[in-house]
């Protein structure tokens, strides 16, 4: 038996609204969904981009406290390899302080443990290969000459034989942040 039910104006507009907001409300809550994923999906690859970028960049290394470095006219791209850094009167190793100047220069035991102890570590996660004992060297630019000789010295004891220096680009006097290596042997 058929039913016939009459539908004025005002129930028509109302059914026509209902279904309509129904048929929105599900094109919408799938439209989130299939959006979400690959966005979340591009956020990640690009924080793991940056991560990577930067943890393997030697450029990211940081001048320690109280070291202004010279400049140079030319330079090359440091390698990553632990920082000596020697400030007028500190001196660190890898961001660390290890003593005041003159006390090591007198006597550089502290500074030859510490050195020794990262060489044993770098053996011991890197067993199938041969230490090449590179180290960066961060010298304040009004240091002597001397003294950043004499630094410079003690390394080879310790099995460090290439250093690098650590310099701003930017040639005689300029203020330029870029940190680039002048290798030393």
């Amino acid at each position: 038996m058929l039913v016939s039910q009459t539908l004025g104006p005002s129930t028509f507009h109302h059914h026509l609204a209902n279904r309509k907001a129904k048929r929105n409300i599900r094109r919408r809550a799938v439209g989130l969904a299939l959006m979400l994923t690959p966005l979340v999906d591009c956020f990640s690859m690009l924080v793991i981009f940056l991560l990577q970028t930067f943890s393997a960049s030697p450029q990211m290394a940081v001048v320690s406290k109280g070291v202004q470095l010279p400049s140079a006219m030319t330079g090359k791209e440091l390698r990553d390899a632990p920082v000596l850094s020697i400030s007028p009167e500190q001196v660190y190793l890898d961001q660390k302080p290890i003593g005041e100047v003159a006390t090591l220069l007198k006597a550089p035991g502290p500074l030859m443990e510490k050195l020794a102890e990262l060489r044993e570590l770098w053996i011991k996660t890197h067993p199938d290969q041969t230490f090449k004992g590179e180290i960066t060297l961060q010298a304040h630019h009004e240091l002597s000459s001397a003294t950043i000789s004499r630094f410079m010295a003690m390394l080879p004891s310790q099995n460090y034989g290439l250093i690098q220096l650590a310099v701003t680009s930017g040639g005689l006097g300029g203020n330029s942040s870029k940190r680039e290596g002048v290798a030393s042997e």
